[in-house]
């Protein structure tokens, strides 16, 4: 017979939700059963024992607060008694690494541990027992009636707190210190988890497009396979709902949080499946948990090198949409947190899909949870409701939950597309608080627009006046083709480091790095400096040229860096304005260095007509236009490069000349699709001698 006990989930110092009717169920029972709450506002219930020794009393709702009371429960079996039980709020976790990466591991760690071990906070982590790898991690066929094994919450042992949930360490942290009462986590997460883990079979082999996905992908387990998938046994379909989620069926929580979704990052449909099976889950869980509220965290800008590149972003556009299109379900934006990844403390078990800076996030969960979960007052980030062509060249994007209205600043970050499905960095004008109008020149009839939909979003500054980020936003669902515009990191001239983050961790190439620096290919020295300009800001090339470099000098933006794109294969024509400090300076164009080593230069254009080059104005800026289709080659012959030759572009340079020292400004970078509008004052072009010119190519 089995022993008489509580569920396990009812052990020492576990929180149990407040203010609303619960349950408390065990095992092992024999005829009548009485449970007793025992404390400030006790009560008790009676029951009888099922025939396989299954009770379950029910309880009215008792206030949450800093009381502690003990469950008792006796029949003719015996007595059980659970001690420090408190009501408060209890937030049910469900996700991967991104969720379970301990406390232990961030940034603030110590700080974070102090702090928890004074709040009034329980932690409950449903983890894994130690195995040598994850093939020896088996789960449950059928869903059980009880947690597997004992665990153990924690809260006041600072030592035991770092090993748990960072996120969930440090949003159940805020939620207590502003909601005033103790505060519970359940968290079930595990790194690595698919989507399909935590969803019930049923809904997966009820739904027949969903199962022929998960078949295709190979990530369909019949029940005759299980625990036969080795390296992928942890993650099989249903088997964390099975384990972790249906014993705890009868359990009350203010709300569920889920951070999950690298594990779907490959390509859309991989994306489109992700958001399907998520809908089945948050549908399927309410109905066992009641209707809370569904929070859901963006995973973490990052070049996945598998799929089409993009994943990330079809990821969390499902779950935008799904915030958009269910009841009382939130989406958490993570691209304005800066992405670190690399704790100083001389350990190694850093990678670029874990940012280690874990507080923005934690504390717009615990904005969103406490306004919505706790107070019932809606509370969400700003989105993009309807975007739509106005009829005079623009497209009006109107916002929904934008608060107290956007912050006036002309944001960075959008682009729009004509017919031809290309897109063009849009400028946004802000007309009202909830209200922006696009426009590019590039597009004369916009037929869709995109905000922050780019490999690296870390640009993007669309946000209310009260600091709140603009959700990523596109009008088009579709695959990512040579169309889309990638925001490249060095036309904001006026910040000075741009990210670079791969899955390279072991070689270190999760690092910040310089937008700009001296020239690369001609190598002459001088001095970067960004400033801060209007619009996307002003770069500043200081020089003293001399003879031994042919008085050239330059400035090479980060062309090739992982995941980034530069757009120079992609774009016929590169606009910029440029002043100098002093009389005769000329510009050059863009020097460029193929990967097989060659080295071009595309040539500034005087309507529309490569000229070799174009003096600076002093004391004020003039447009120029660069064509990227032709370019010199090193005999001088102007000569055309494909697109393929173009994606080898591995350095560039900006290239001047001048005798004497001197400064140049650049601003307003960006590509264009026609030249016909720049135009400037015909070169003053001197003959080389005859003697010094190269041999042309016929």
């Amino acid at each position: 017979m089995q022993e008489f006990r509580f569920a396990r989930v009812f052990a020492e110092g576990c929180i149990l939700q407040r203010d609303v009717p619960f349950t408390v169920w065990g095992s092992g029972a024999a005829g009548e059963v009485v449970v007793e709450l025992c404390g400030e506002h006790g009560c008790r219930s009676v029951c009888r024992a099922d025939g396989d020794g299954s009770f379950f009393a029910e309880f009215p709702a008792v206030k949450g607060g800093k009381s502690f009371y003990s469950l008792r429960a006796s029949c003719a079996a015996g007595e059980v008694v659970v001690e420090k039980v408190r009501f408060g709020d209890v937030y049910l976790l469900l996700g991967q690494s991104n969720m379970s990466y301990p406390l232990s591991a961030v940034e603030g760690r110590t700080r974070w541990a102090k702090k928890a071990a004074r709040a009034d906070v329980s932690f409950l982590s449903l983890a894994e027992p130690p195995v040598p790898d994850v093939s020896q991690v088996f789960r449950p066929v059928d869903p059980l009636s009880d947690l597997a094994r004992d665990y153990e919450y924690v809260g006041k042992d600072a030592e035991k707190i770092s090993a748990a949930s960072a996120i969930g360490v440090m949003t159940a942290v805020l939620l207590s210190e502003s909601a005033g009462v103790p505060v519970g986590m359940v968290d079930t997460s595990m790194g690595g988890l698919s989507v399909e883990a935590y969803l019930p079979r049923e809904c997966a082999e009820g739904d027949a497009e969903v199962l022929a996905f998960l078949k295709r992908a190979d990530r369909y387990v019949d029940r005759e396979s299980y625990n036969k998938c080795g390296g992928r046994n942890f993650t099989q379909l249903a088997g964390v709902y099975n384990e972790k989620i249906a014993p705890l069926s009868r359990l009350r929580f203010r709300a569920m949080v889920w951070y999950l979704g690298e594990s779907s990052a490959f390509d859309l449909e991989s994306a489109l499946f992700f958001e399907r099976e998520l809908r089945m889950i948050v549908h399927a869980y309410r109905r066992m948990f009641g209707e809370i509220p569904f929070a859901a965290v963006q995973i973490a800008p990052e070049y996945y090198p598998y799929g089409d590149r993009f994943g990330y972003l079809y990821v969390n556009e499902s779950l935008d949409r799904l915030a958009r299109e269910g009841k009382d379900v939130f989406v958490i934006p993570t691209y304005t947190a800066e992405p670190r990844w690399l704790v100083c403390d001389g350990d190694l078990y850093y990678h670029p899909i874990h940012p280690v800076n874990k507080e923005p996030i934690a504390a717009a969960l615990a904005r969103v949870l406490f306004e919505n979960a706790v107070c019932g007052r809606r509370y969400a980030f700003p989105r993009i409701e309807s975007a739509e062509a106005d009829g005079e060249g623009g497209f009006v994007c109107r916002l929904a939950d934008a608060g107290a209205g956007l912050d006036g600043r002309e944001p960075y970050g959008f682009c729009l597309c004509g017919e031809d499905g290309k897109y063009y960095p849009a400028r946004a004008q802000v007309l009202a608080a909830d209200c922006i109008r696009l426009t590019s020149p590039c597009v004369a009839r916009p037929q869709g627009m995109t905000y922050a939909f780019a490999q690296y979003q870390e640009d993007c500054d669309a946000a209310l006046c009260t600091g709140e980020p603009l959700l990523p936003y596109r009008t088009c669902r579709e695959s990512v083709h040579s169309g889309y515009f990638q925001l490249p990191h060095f036309m904001r001239l006026g910040k000075k480091y741009v990210y670079e983050n791969c899955f390279g961790y072991s070689v270190g190439t999760c690092r910040k790095v310089a937008r700009w620096e001296k020239g690369r290919i001609y190598g002459n020295n001088c001095r970067i400096s960004a400033l801060d300009a209007e619009g996307d800001g002003m770069l500043q090339i200081g020089a003293l040229p001399r003879n031994e470099g042919f008085y050239f000098f330059g400035a090479s933006p980060r062309v090739c860096l992982s995941g980034h794109r530069s757009g120079l294969a992609d774009y016929p024509f590169l606009h910029l304005e440029l002043g100098a400090s002093v009389e005769g300076v000329s510009f050059f164009g863009v020097a460029v260095r193929l990967s097989s080593g060659e080295v071009f230069r595309f040539a500034p254009l005087r309507r529309g007509e490569p000229v070799d080059e174009v003096p600076l104005s002093v004391g004020n800026f003039s447009a120029f236009c660069v064509g990227l289709e032709r370019a010199y080659r090193g005999d001088s012959a102007f000569v055309p490069l494909s697109q393929e030759e173009r994606k080898n572009i591995v350095e560039a340079e900006f290239l001047f000349r001048c005798r004497t020292e001197c400064n140049v400004f650049l601003r307003r970078l960006g590509y264009v699709s026609a030249a016909e509008s720049f135009d400037y004052s015909e070169t003053e072009k001197k003959e080389m001698r005859a003697d010094m010119q190269l041999p042309v190519s016929r």
